[in-house]
């Protein structure tokens, strides 16, 4: 990672950018907020899908404080994503 100072697109940046193997800024992520999804695709959903104990997806604290770090990273766009995020219940209390 390399040391930057100066200005993301109009907003100013002072700490330490995500760099990617390639040497790209790493801007945008994707925060997988569940494993669980209520569409049952092929693609995505085999026949004996096992889920992730909820012990081991992350709290909304944890997200919370992850989305901090990202963003003082350089991180300026976040999707959320799942299987299908708005099956987890507290998700829309990720939103300001």
């Amino acid at each position: 990672m390399a040391e930057f100072g100066g200005m993301i697109g109009s907003a100013p940046f002072t700490g330490r950018e995500l760099i990617d193997s390639f040497g790209r800024r790493i801007d945008y992520v994707h925060l997988s907020v569940t494993d669980r999804c209520d569409l049952r695709c092929r693609y995505c959903m085999t026949e004996r899908m096992q889920f992730l104990p909820k012990r081991e997806i992350l709290t909304l604290e944890e997200l919370g404080a992850l989305a901090t770090i990202l963003i003082a990273r350089g991180v300026r766009k976040i999707r959320l994503t799942g299987g299908e995020p708005l099956v987890r219940r507290d998700v829309l209390l990720l939103a300001p």
